[in-house]
């Protein structure tokens, strides 16, 4: 938990680099306020702005209730997002533990704990990942759960700057040379991940190798990771309407140009400051708000794909008994 004082005083993970500008312009028009007011451009200039604050309380209301509705619904798609890929992570291990753990039968396991040969784990290299995906279906379906996280992630963001250059290839790296080719494609790679599973599902059904249950159970869970997906890209696709961003940016700004010559008079030189801090508050939760009403961008604020398809990426390779890569970390205390 971060102190008090450090919390005061924080910059970075906070909102002010975006906005750093629309600060400075606060307090600029601020400064301008307070010098015509005491004349120093003439009579003439405070004349001419010379406004009284109280319609100006009245904007502030009915500007703070707007905001609050903003945010509210920004956020409202944020925490959606968020729990989906929750669920997704939640999806793919229920589907390991019931394809490696439950239908294997316990292999490799005495008395509790993981054999000699698990202990030891190779590293994540393409000999391994093609070994795995040779052992059998249900490993080879775990090894395309990986794909498809990644391939998700890629469709919703792209472009994520905090990632390698090489991210695409994180999905690349869990499929063979055939797979990759029926991927690349498709125009929807995630599901065409999914439809690969399911057609490893059948051949297994079809040989024998699978009850009619397990495989139905199977087929429920990726069905389910299946809507995750659908889910996701109906928040990609939609945003929250233009209108709602344009008011709040037109009366915000408004407000920040015209409020600190109602109140030049009464605050005098600290009339730039307190405009600042009118504008840190008010275009803050502007731009906060636009960053998480699309949670899927390149944005400090966004969620962290990157991230949560590399826990993804662990516990599966952990299950397949293959040493997965650390947990990524944050950079500047932004984790994406």
């Amino acid at each position: 938990r971060i102190g008090s004082l450090k919390l005061l005083v924080a910059y970075q993970g906070s909102i002010i680099p975006a906005i750093f500008n629309k600060i400075l312009l606060g307090a600029g028009i601020g400064f301008l306020a307070t010098i015509i007011r005491r004349g120093k451009l003439g009579d003439h200039a405070d004349a001419y702005t010379q406004f009284e604050f109280l319609p100006f309380t009245a904007l502030g209301v009915a500007i703070s209730l707007f905001l609050g509705f903003y945010n509210n619904a920004s956020y409202g798609r944020w925490w959606e997002a968020r729990t989906l890929w929750g669920t997704q992570i939640t999806y793919v291990r229920g589907l390991v533990r019931f394809l490696l753990g439950t239908l294997e039968g316990g292999a490799g396991w005495d008395n509790g704990g993981p054999s000699d040969e698990e202990s030891s784990r190779p590293a994540a290299s393409p000999e391994a990942l093609a070994a795995a995906r040779e052992r059998n279906w249900r490993a080879h379906i775990a090894v395309l759960a990986i794909a498809q996280t990644h391939a998700l992630r890629l469709q919703l963001r792209p472009h994520c700057d905090s990632d390698t250059d090489t991210a695409s290839g994180d999905r690349d790296r869990f499929l063979t040379a055939t797979e990759k080719q029926h991927v690349d494609a498709s125009r929807n790679p995630a599901n065409a991940i999914n439809l690969l599973s399911g057609r490893i599902l059948g051949y297994a059904r079809s040989r024998g190798d699978v009850d009619a249950y397990s495989a139905v159970e199977v087929s429920r869970i990726i069905d389910n990771v299946c809507a995750i997906q659908t889910a996701c890209e109906r928040l990609h696709n939609t945003s929250l309407p233009l209108a709602y961003s344009l008011l709040m940016h037109r009366t915000s700004t408004l407000f920040v140009l015209l409020a600190p010559f109602g109140m030049a008079e009464a605050m005098g030189w600290w009339n730039p400051v307190f405009n600042a801090i009118i504008a840190y508050t008010l275009f803050g939760f502007d731009e906060l708000a636009r960053q998480i009403q699309e949670p899927f961008r390149d944005e400090p604020n966004c969620l962290a794909l990157s991230a949560m398809s590399r826990t993804v990426e662990m516990d599966v390779l952990e299950a397949l008994g293959i040493s997965p890569p650390p947990y990524l970390k944050p950079v500047k205390s932004v984790l994406m």
